[in-house]
């Protein structure tokens, strides 16, 4: 049974972001998820103090749940991270998750990480209205770059523009057919 980690960076509860992440959570049903709500969580920013480095599993001294997460995002087999896009860019909860993967970061190693478990899928997910898509859909292909750092081979963004409002994920059968391919692909 496939691990599959989604997480829902928005700070507005019940916005596109978390309509997303529970659609695709009832989508991969037959897999194990688990769904992680950031503004449910006490989540703090790294602190740059490199105490998780030259280790061969991933550690944190902070005491969140960001901490606790770590074993998941090294055993998951996939990992979705569902973003809005503010000022052309992820939320800052979304950066602030991604800086938190500090302890998977082994220079030494080719790949440049220490997951035990490369190979997963990865993929994000970006909501916004009123940015250019061009600008976004590049940014959020540079943004996935960076999932390799976590054992993360292959990889796809979505992009949703001109969903201003909370809850118009909905009305778009066009991005609804794309969250549902997507968890057929992390699925496969």
């Amino acid at each position: 049974m496939k691990k599959i980690l989604l997480v829902n960076a928005s700070p507005r509860k019940g916005g596109n972001s978390d309509l997303i992440t529970k659609m695709l959570a009832e989508e991969l049903k037959d897999c194990e998820v688990i769904v992680f709500n950031m503004r449910e969580k006490k989540c703090n920013p790294c602190l740059a103090c490199g105490a998780c480095q030259g280790k061969d599993t991933q550690m944190c001294v902070q005491k969140d749940d960001i901490q606790k997460l770590l074993p998941e995002i090294d055993r998951c087999d996939g990992i979705v991270l569902a973003t809005p896009i503010y000022n052309q860019q992820i939320c800052s909860q979304a950066k602030l998750f991604i800086e938190r993967w500090y302890p998977f970061f082994k220079f030494d190693n080719p790949l440049m990480t220490n997951s035990s478990k490369c190979g997963k899928k990865g993929a994000i997910i970006c909501s916004f209205w009123g940015s250019p898509v061009d600008v976004t859909t590049k940014y959020a292909e540079w943004t996935l770059d960076g999932f390799s750092q976590i054992g993360v081979e292959e990889k796809k963004a979505l992009i949703f523009p001109q969903i201003p409002g909370r809850g118009d994920i909905c009305k778009r059968e066009d991005y609804m057919a794309q969250i549902r391919a997507l968890a057929g692909w992390l699925k496969a």
